[in-house]
């Protein structure tokens, strides 16, 4: 007889009120005067009241289905499968995340067999296969990953019930034997939920953030094109081009026609909207691609923005996570640890100017919190992300 065992992993938890976290911790970086500023005086307790509100309040935990049992002649199957695919980091399973489902074969018969394992999420992804030879008494472990289709991503801006599928054949000499074709119910999140994931670490679940950073997005490289009006020549050049310490103003020039075209062609300005209903859903985060779509971003979808169009340009960049808040960080050169920190939710509202003014401040205030290794403070640096193998999600 064959024991099939379905496991589902113990609890996830429900964040009602939902909000950023904690985790990296920061090399020491020093900001960057900007040019002088003739803009009026600022708000800048205001500024900083009206982006810091972005805070979880409580978790309710829920439990998930008891283990299923059945039976079957002559080969052992066993599987374990995630019960909520997280779109947005879809093609991170199997690498950075485990695999979505794993698969474990034994042959308690007297002969080889041929297996045939396909796997998949009905209607919304590829069906993943692998054909198998087990000698007796022998257990092949399989692992699968199926991929989202594009359009099912597109689809997937709020959660929807899915049902994962797993169909193993035995090829026979006279006539193949069907030894498993069942389905289990899954949660797919929306591709805008930023989930906290099981057994992930603050350090390793606020790196996740690079997903949404897309530097080869079309509508980001729309939107570089589109700073390019905005720069003395004209043009957008890419890197630091030997410059120290952004002496010739290039990566400023850049930043600041990048600030411009968010402003004046794409008309963006901050909105607080975080509320996302996923269980582990720590809060909603909109593509770059939406945000520049829809003119308007809360505090870390206008961050992941302005990171991807400075990654596009290749600037090295990190989003800046404080208790209930984020912004971007763009290093000016090379060599030295030096950057310019910007206020990102100032956008539409004021000067690049005064968005970095209030991002050194938010810096200054905050780096005593990142030296003393406090919670709620986090350095994403997308470079080293990709490094880890962290990529933008292939949406369109």
């Amino acid at each position: 007889m064959t024991g099939i065992s379905i496991r589902r992993l113990g609890v996830i938890s429900l964040l009602l009120f939902l909000s950023l976290a904690c985790g990296l911790f920061a090399p020491d970086p020093a900001p960057v005067t900007p040019p002088p500023d003739t803009s009026s005086p600022l708000d800048k307790q205001r500024i900083h009241d009206t982006a810091a509100t972005e805070e979880a309040l409580y978790v309710v935990e829920i439990p998930t289905a008891a283990p299923v049992v059945e039976d079957a002649g002559g080969i052992s199957i066993e599987y374990v499968y995630t019960d909520g695919l997280i779109t947005a980091l879809y093609h991170l399973y199997g690498t950075v995340l485990d695999n979505f489902v794993d698969i474990s074969l034994t042959n308690d018969g007297q002969e080889t067999v041929t297996l045939v394992v396909e796997t998949s999420i009905e209607g919304f992804t590829t069906t993943s296969s692998d054909t198998v030879y087990i000698d007796p008494g022998e257990t092949v472990e399989i692992h699968h990953n199926p991929r989202l289709y594009a359009e099912a991503v597109n689809r997937l801006n709020s959660e929807q019930p899915g049902n994962f599928h797993i169909r193993i054949l035995q090829i026979d000499p006279g006539e193949d034997q069907l030894l498993l074709d069942e389905s289990r119910q899954i949660l797919l999140y929306s591709r805008r939920d930023f989930v906290w994931v099981d057994g992930f670490d603050f350090n390793e679940e606020y790196k996740l953030w690079a997903a949404w950073v897309t530097p080869t997005d079309p509508a980001v490289e729309s939107l570089i094109r589109s700073a390019a009006e905005y720069t003395g020549g004209g043009i957008m050049t890419s890197g630091y081009g030997g410059q120290v310490d952004d002496d010739d103003g290039s990566v400023w020039e850049r930043l600041e026609a990048i600030w411009e075209a968010e402003q004046e062609v794409y008309h963006l300005t901050y909105i607080s909207t975080m509320v996302a209903f996923g269980p582990n859903t720590v809060q909603r985060m909109r593509l770059p691609a939406e945000v520049l779509d829809q003119s308007s971003g809360n505090c870390i979808e206008l961050a992941a923005l302005f990171a991807s169009a400075a990654e596009a340009l290749g600037l090295e960049t990190a989003i800046i996570r404080i208790p209930g808040h984020a912004y971007t960080a763009v290093r000016i050169d090379e060599v030295n640890a030096n950057y310019y920190f910007i206020e990102t939710t100032m956008v539409g509202q004021n000067s690049f100017s005064d968005a970095v003014d209030v991002g050194e401040a938010n810096w200054n205030d905050a780096f005593p919190h990142f030296e003393a290794g406090e919670e709620g403070f986090a350095w994403v640096t997308i470079q080293d992300a990709r490094l880890e193998g962290i990529l933008p999600i292939p949406w369109r």
